[in-house]
């Protein structure tokens, strides 16, 4: 073999970067998913949370009413 036909230590670190970025590519995804999950989530809690303070507010009303007459 011929230097032409040899693949050097800076082709070998080409390809092997390469294929580390399209790992950490795959992990970016994945990071991006969780994020949308735990936004839905998020999203999820708070009209639970929103709910609950109108039933909450609906019975302090109530409350108020019995003791003012």
């Amino acid at each position: 073999m011929n230097q032409n036909e040899q693949l050097s230590f800076i082709d070998w670190l080409s390809v092997m970067s390469f294929c580390i970025g399209v790992m950490n590519l795959d992990l970016n995804v994945s990071a991006e998913d969780i994020d949308n999950q735990t936004q839905t989530l998020l999203n999820e809690i708070h009209g639970h949370l929103k709910d609950q303070d109108r039933k909450l507010d609906n019975i302090i009303q109530r409350l108020e009413n019995l003791e003012n007459g």
